[in-house]
């Protein structure tokens, strides 16, 4: 499901991000060299992150799932 519909950023992706080591919504934008735009989608990654229990707490990327390849990730180690 698209979360931010102006940078065209999915769920998936927001996962991803936060894989990454991303912990709030700007970091996820900077995962994906994206900035925000009207913002309606900020609640909705803070969910996603709240669903996950990885809000407040760094996660390395070798404790997430196996590496995949990302289409637009910048700097991503998935």
């Amino acid at each position: 499901m698209y979360v931010c519909v102006c940078n065209a950023i999915t769920d998936r992706e927001v996962h991803a991000a936060m894989a990454g080591g991303a912990m709030a919504a700007d970091e996820v934008f900077r995962h994906f060299g994206a900035e925000m735009r009207c913002g309606r989608c900020v609640a909705t990654m803070r969910g996603l992150m709240g669903e996950s229990g990885t809000t407040g707490e760094r996660r390395h990327v070798g404790d997430a799932e196996p590496p995949a390849k990302h289409k637009r990730c910048r700097d991503c180690t998935r």
